[in-house]
């Protein structure tokens, strides 16, 4: 019997068998047991559904390392909301649809968070940062034959005899572009700013060929109207409470973050 001990405990198999229950029994001894309620695990298939999301409205891009890190905790900070929302019991007489019950939760979180109101430097600061937002364009009206290709410029140019002529065919007329009271700055990422600073200073009600970063144009300046700044003075009101609902904002992801530390978040990093 004591041989057969002996010839059993040097077999392979029941060493390692020995060793993993080892192992198993280390691990749970120093890792404490979570609930289901209590874990939120980002596992492959929520990363790569993060990811395939991404995707579809990025024309199949895969996010970059930074883009993919704030669109997990974003999913986390969703997750928190959603597990709290039950917690709470907010799905009872709901159809337990997901994003109505998460809307819920964030509406108790957002409407439970205090903020003061800013003081007259915090308003000022803030707006300063803004203004942009807050000033009046310049507006520019006008008309845009397009040209593109090897020959452009002097298409433009022989186009823009046939219109000073009145000869114009019906093909170029189908042709123009109306661009009516757009801000100045929406139209410098298409066209380029020496583009837009050209047709602003050239003559109202007249054509003219000119160059852009896409191509050749036969333009006419219809109508520019400067814009101006605003003062805060005649957007307090507006301005207050915009800066009221990003403070909310801020506060009520802080308050999401801090119920998320009563939850065990594994990250399954690929």
């Amino acid at each position: 019997m004591l041989g057969f001990v002996r010839r059993l405990v040097r077999e392979p198999l029941l060493q390692f068998m020995v060793l993993g229950a080892l192992i198993f029994a280390v691990h749970a001894a120093t890792t404490p047991s979570v609930s289901k309620e209590r874990l939120i695990e980002v596992t492959p298939a929520v990363r790569q559904s993060i990811v395939d999301a991404f995707k579809s409205s990025h024309e199949g891009r895969e996010p970059g390392a930074d883009e993919l890190a704030k669109l997990i905790d974003l999913w986390l900070l969703n997750e928190i909301t959603f597990r709290e929302a039950l917690a709470q019991g907010l799905d009872k007489g709901d159809e337990m649809i997901r994003d109505r019950i998460t809307h819920k939760m964030r509406l108790l979180i957002f409407n439970g968070v205090d903020v003061a109101e800013p003081t007259p430097d915090e308003l000022s600061a803030w707006y300063e940062k803004r203004r942009a937002n807050y000033d009046i364009p310049d507006l520019v009206s006008f008309i845009d034959v397009p040209f593109t290709g090897a020959d452009a410029e002097a298409q433009s140019r022989a186009v823009l005899e046939q219109i000073r002529a009145g000869t114009e065919p019906e093909e170029v007329q189908l042709r123009a572009l109306i661009f009516s009271q757009r801000p100045r700055q929406t139209l410098e990422p298409s066209f380029g700013k020496e583009f837009v600073n050209a047709i602003v200073a050239g003559p109202k009600g007249e054509w003219q060929v000119l160059p852009s970063a896409t191509g050749w144009h036969v333009v006419r300046l219809d109508t520019f109207v400067p814009g101006r700044r605003v003062d805060l003075d005649e957007v307090g009101g507006q301005v207050g409470q915009a800066w009221k609902d990003e403070r909310r904002r801020i506060l009520a992801i802080a308050a999401t973050r801090d119920l998320g530390k009563a939850y065990v978040i594994r990250r399954d990093e690929p």
